[in-house]
This record gives structure tokens, C-alpha cells and sequence, in this order.
């Protein structure tokens, strides 16, 4: 039986949701509820996450895992191993220790802060073993902020794979997958309320991840996306756009991290082997490597 595309659009994550294939609604809501059960699983905002059961652990106990734990920890490690720790998903000790990001006491964190979370940021701290995870020094903090989005597009985008789909858009914050359709995809303008550019896909699957300053900050010198050597925010770019031809919006979403915090991007993305978009504090746009991918069209 064909079906017609359907649309659902969510909230998750405290952003957007939006999730386009052609299935029926049923297996549209169960994709919605992968990313509100991944939510739940992983938050570091919500008490009783087993998130938090792992960084409360921190220093003190081995947590056994499941088979998804061990999948997101291991993609993780492998984003911070392949950025040299520009990513590091044991950032919550400055993300979420020292600026409180995400939580009502957020706040611009102190040099005296900034100096006693940094020691405590190294993924070489973390023991992945095949069924556990142990986090060697005390208070360190494992946050998914800068993987979790792209993971969650990924999982949808596979389990309407399986499940028969054969045009997808998933949207989760801005971390895009397209598969099957040209779709038209918007780059939002980082100093106007407007667009910047388009990108026309092709019918291959391609992964798109948008990162800026300007969606959660503090005030206009502390946004979100910190860097792990110095414990702040650098102000080199206002928006970062990651593209590649394939699936893993989830390295992309991490990737697009670390380059927001490299001044000199080209290195990394060819050593990465994907494709930027970038836009600077000057208003400058930069394009890398944006021959390599099969788009359609790409409009400014």
C-alpha cells in the first residue's frame, strides 16, 4: 500500500520537531516518540534521567548499560576523538555546572568556576566498556546537548526506513536529514528575521546541521556553544552549517560544535571529509567543499 507524505510537528527537547515521510499516522507518532523517550533518557533537566544517574555516579560506581546507551557514548567518544576534544561530551561540568545552561539560575560562569570545571572535561576519562560506563573523576558531567539532536533525527530517520518510508524530512532543532525527495531546506539569516539561503536536496540522503548564537544565550558574548580549552564562548561565527551525503547527522551535530569554536575551519573539514557553510561576526559567508554534495541548488 503507497501512502501520502505526512507531517507531524512536535515540540522535544525544548525545540522543534518536524518529521515528513510517507507512512501512515501511526508509524508517524511512534517516531515522535522515539525522540520524546530519548528526551526522557537523557536530559540532563530532568532529575531522574538515567543521564543523571551516570553523572551522580561520577567517581563512585560503574552503571550498566543498554544497547543504545552503548551506541550514543561510543558515537560520542568517536566525534570527540575525531575533533581532538574541540567536542567533548564532558562538558557539563562548564555547560552545566559552571553556566547553568538550559536551567533558571543560568548565568555567566566566574573565572574561579571556569577554573575548577575545566580539570574535570576529558572523554579520556571515560571507561566504555561493553555493557557499562564509568566516569573516573568525581562531579565530572557527560551533556549530550551537542550530539543528542542529531542522534535523535538519525534514529527516526532509520526506524521509517524500516518501517517502509521512502521520502523522509526530519527536522529535530535544526539538525536535517532528507531522503528520497528534493526538499527545500532554509538557512535561517543570523542577524535578521529572515533567510539566508536554500538548499535544494536531490533524492539522496543527505544529513544538514545548523548551529548559531543566537538561539540560546546569555547575552550577546555567552552563547551556548562553549569552548572546552578556554571555558567560554568564542565569537568567531554567528552560524555554522555542516553538510554531508549520508546518515550521520549525529557526528555532524557534534562536528558543527567544535568548528564554531576553530577560527581556521578548512583543516578539520577536509580532514573530516564534509561540506560548510559558514557565516562570521563581519556578515561574511564562506562556502566549503559545497561541490562535493548532491544538492540541486543552493541559493543566497
Amino acid at each position: 500500500m503507497a501512502f501520502f507524505e505526512k507531517v507531524l510537528e512536535g515540540n522535544v527537547m525544548s525545540t522543534k520537531i518536524l518529521i515528513r515521510a510517507d507512512v501512515n499516522k501511526n508509524t508517524l507518532l511512534k517516531a515522535y516518540q522515539i525522540s520524546k523517550d530519548f528526551e526522557n533518557r537523557y536530559s540532563a533537566y530532568k532529575n531522574n534521567s538515567f543521564l543523571n544517574l551516570i553523572n551522580q555516579s561520577a567517581g563512585i560506581k560503574t552503571i550498566d548499560l543498554e544497547e543504545m546507551d552503548i551506541d550514543i557514548f561510543t558515537q560520542s567518544i568517536k566525534a570527540s576523538k575525531d575533533t581532538n576534544g574541540l567536542f567533548d561530551i564532558t562538558i557539563g561540568s562548564l555547560s552545566h555546572g559552571a553556566y547553568h545552561f538550559g536551567f533558571k539560575n543560568q548565568k555567566v560562569a566566574s573565572k574561579q568556576d571556569i577554573k575548577k570545571a575545566k580539570p574535570l572535561i576529558s572523554y579520556k576519562n571515560i571507561d566504555l566498556k561493553d555493557k557499562s560506563i564509568f566516569l573516573k573523576q568525581k562531579n565530572m558531567r557527560i551533556d549530550l546537548g551537542g550530539i543528542g539532536k542529531g542522534y535523535v533525527s538519525k534514529l527516526i530517520a532509520k526506524f521509517l526506513l524500516d518501517n517502509g518510508a521512502k521520502k523522509i524530512l526530519v527536522d529535530v532543532g535544526g539538525e536535517i536529514i532528507s531522503i528520497g525527495k528534493s526538499f527545500v531546506v532554509a538557512i535561517k539569516n543570523p542577524f535578521e528575521d529572515k533567510i539566508l539561503a536554500t538548499i535544494k536536496t536531490s533524492k539522496e540522503a543527505i544529513s544538514i546541521s545548523t548551529s548559531g548564537d543566537y538561539e540560546r544565550f546569555i547575552d550577546k558574548d555567552n552563547h551556548h556553544i562553549i569552548d572546552t580549552k578556554e571555558g567560554k564562548s568564542n565569537l568567531y561565527y554567528s552560524s555554522m552549517t555542516i553538510i554531508k551525503n549520508s546518515l550521520d547527522i549525529d557526528l555532524l551535530d557534534a562536528y558543527a560544535t567544535a568548528l564554531f569554536n576553530t577560527p581556521n575551519i578548512k583543516p578539520l573539514v577536509n580532514k573530516l571529509d564534509i561540506s560548510a557553510i559558514t557565516i562570521d561576526k563581519d556578515k561574511t559567508i564562506s562556502l566549503y567543499n559545497i561541490d562535493k554534495l548532491n544538492i540541486d541548488k543552493i541559493e543566497f
